[in-house]
């Protein structure tokens, strides 16, 4: 008797067990169903991927094409778009993975900013190159747990997803927005000189030497403090326009306000000039060499820097001064 019980015992214990793992797999069936590719198109074809617009609401559409081995703005006379931005966009797509579904009433549409049009309009992402017809995909609010929610054009049910797809809509903000990346540790000299004839040269004798002397230091003055002249050398080591447009089309017609050269330790030359129009400073630049990797904007273009930009570089002697003795 007392071992017909245990045999019972043993079949439920095995029933429970088997019906356990029953109930497990059940609820991952939809788990892992939902834990699909938003894109699956995209997978493993990024390269395929010739241009895509982002549109938000009613604003213009900011286009972004495949040129040669990286990424242009046609509406900015072909310039180079910000490729390593674009690639992440890219890859955040091919990776995006389908958290979980929530409503699929168009009625709910405009309060996750996932309308079509309107208050409460997506921002719509078309791809075109994959397929046999452009992917588009409506981004609507980020998602409370995390990533984005989301839906396909044509298909009313909103996802979140795993991936975050905040687009700017600033067109300028898709340039590749680079016009030097010259070390300060690597500059000799720099030399301005301003439209009135007044010119400033700060250099370095010795890579050892941590602050740039003023080569026009009046006799018993000092500078206003040691590392006062290292900012004009030091804007050249990141430096990034504001604005951008074909110098054939902007026309500048009087003379600079400012032209300036500056050497490195190794030989590199570049130099440039700022024109006045409109109130705003433009940098044209003009011959250079030696600096491969480190000079990125070309010739061919006026860039418009912020105003203190401009001043950074447009010093005079006295500015660099400090109190007479």
């Amino acid at each position: 008797m007392r071992r017909s019980a245990l045999l019972v015992l043993l079949l439920i214990a095995l029933g429970l067990g088997g019906l356990f793992a029953w109930l497990q797999r059940s609820a991952e069936v939809p788990q892992q169903a939902a834990r699909q590719l938003l894109l699956p198109v995209l997978a493993g074809h990024l390269e395929q991927v010739r241009a895509l617009e982002i549109r938000h609401g009613d604003l213009p559409a900011i286009r972004i094409e495949r040129a040669g081995g990286g990424w242009i703005v046609p509406a900015k006379a072909g310039y180079p778009a910000a490729a390593g931005e674009v690639n992440r966009l890219l890859r955040a797509l091919a990776e995006a993975h389908r958290v979980e579904a929530k409503t699929r009433n168009p009625d709910n549409h405009a309060r996750l900013d996932l309308a079509e049009r309107g208050e409460g309009a997506a921002t719509r992402l078309t791809l075109e190159g994959v397929g046999k017809t452009p992917v588009v995909v409506l981004i609507g609010q980020a998602a409370r747990q995390g990533g984005q929610l989301v839906r396909l054009a044509g298909d009313d049910q909103v996802w979140s997803i795993d991936q975050s797809l905040q687009l700017v809509d600033n067109e300028l903000a898709w340039l590749d927005r680079r016009i030097s990346a010259i070390p300060f540790a690597s500059v000799r000299e720099l030399e301005v000189r301003h439209a009135d004839g007044e010119q400033l040269n700060v250099w370095r004798a010795t890579p050892e030497q941590a602050n740039l002397a003023l080569r026009q230091l009046p006799k018993g003055r000092t500078l206003a403090y040691e590392p006062a002249a290292n900012g004009m050398a030091a804007l050249f080591s990141a430096l990034d326009f504001a604005d951008a447009a074909p110098l054939a089309q902007v026309g500048f017609k009087a003379r600079p306000e400012l032209e300036f050269s500056l050497q490195t330790l190794d030989g590199g030359e570049l130099h440039g000039a700022f024109h006045q129009q409109g109130g705003q400073h433009w940098l044209v630049l003009g011959d250079s060499k030696g600096l491969d990797g480190r000079l990125i904007a070309g010739k061919d273009w006026a860039y418009r820097l912020e105003e203190q930009q401009y001043r950074t570089l447009a010093k005079r002697v006295k500015d660099l001064l400090g109190p007479q003795g």
